[in-house]
């Protein structure tokens, strides 16, 4: 079968609306998309007290309390609710022992305060199969049945509150929606929170393989990540020299079903797309040790170093 080569998403600007509530960018933040029905307002811990007392935090709506993965650096985790007044749950779990590990929270509401209890359920339920599909947080939250308890024209009325959810969440720093390899807000053809998305094909231009020591992966740069495409085969023994953090990386991939045995028992198969800072980072995953993905990362069609692919794509102005 040919590589399909992707075609450019066009896409309208947006307009962003932040207010800094003390002045001060660590205080409480509100945020606006342009006209739009939805309000987020997001606080440090620190900060809670205040964005308690905020005439939002009195709304019904849905928040999210994410924090650092002690088990794991760079993962976060996240706990998902709703209220009819959430100040009263914020306030709870300031005081919950369990809820220990958050750091920032953020809650969305609307401004035209249409939202009900079953609204806040249903925002709650697919917030959360959004989180667990996109495997980029581990959520804290039980396992909840999805919430159906709408009718028809509501469920498209919630679903557009989400859409703007979606392109809120990332830019106050709390990436925990998007699938690997996908753009926010982009049309990739998925609902938010499927766990099964239809991916676009990656663009050639962009795709690279990794064949060191029986290795056959093939990853491409999508957004501002690196992703590391489904079926890509990599080592099951890792080197003497493998750095702590990435063994837990691999460790917590197995765990969470990314990487699966196969036939060989040599090898490891990817079962899903998967998101890379770097590089460097996924090629040590896909190695079992540090490797340098400037030099082993070699473009699909050319043969040319990711390293120096990005110089050509710098030298020319990130011309394609």
């Amino acid at each position: 079968m040919s590589e399909q080569v992707a075609k450019p998403i066009s896409r309208r600007g947006r307009t962003l609306k932040l207010y800094l509530v003390d002045g001060t960018p660590s205080g409480v933040i509100t945020a606006e998309l342009g006209v739009s029905s939805v309000r987020a307002a997001v606080a440090s811990r620190t900060a809670l007290p205040e964005l308690i007392r905020r005439e939002e935090a009195t709304r019904t709506g849905v928040y999210l309390l994410v924090g650092p993965d002690p088990n794991l650096p760079g993962r976060q985790l996240v706990y998902v609710g709703e209220g009819d007044q959430v100040k009263t749950r914020l306030a709870a779990h300031d005081a919950d022992d369990a809820k220990e590990f958050f750091t920032r929270a953020v809650l969305i509401v609307s401004k035209d305060e249409n939202l009900t209890k079953a609204h806040g359920r249903y925002l709650e339920s697919r917030i959360i199969a959004a989180i667990r599909g996109a495997g980029r947080a581990k959520l804290v939250n039980g396992t909840e049945p999805p919430f159906k308890g709408l009718p028809e024209p509501e469920i498209a009325d919630m679903e557009r509150v989400l859409d703007e959810i979606e392109i809120l969440l990332p830019v106050l720093g709390f990436d925990l929606l998007r699938p690997a390899g996908h753009e926010v807000g982009a049309p990739n053809g998925a609902a938010i929170g499927e766990h099964v998305v239809a991916a676009s094909a990656p663009n050639l231009d962009t795709l690279f393989v990794f064949t060191e020591a029986g290795t056959d992966a093939k990853a491409h740069e999508a957004s501002d990540e690196f992703v590391v495409l489904s079926g890509s085969i990599a080592k099951a023994q890792e080197v003497p020299s493998c750095g702590e953090g990435l063994k837990r990386r691999r460790t917590q991939l197995l765990a969470d079903g990314v990487l699966v045995p196969t036939e060989d028992t040599k090898f490891l198969r990817f079962s899903a797309d998967t998101a890379f800072d770097s590089p460097s980072g996924a090629a040590g995953v896909i190695y079992g040790g540090n490797v340098s993905g400037n030099r082993y990362w070699r473009h699909v069609t050319t043969g040319e170093t990711y390293g120096d692919w990005r110089k050509h794509r710098i030298g020319d102005g990130g011309a394609a």
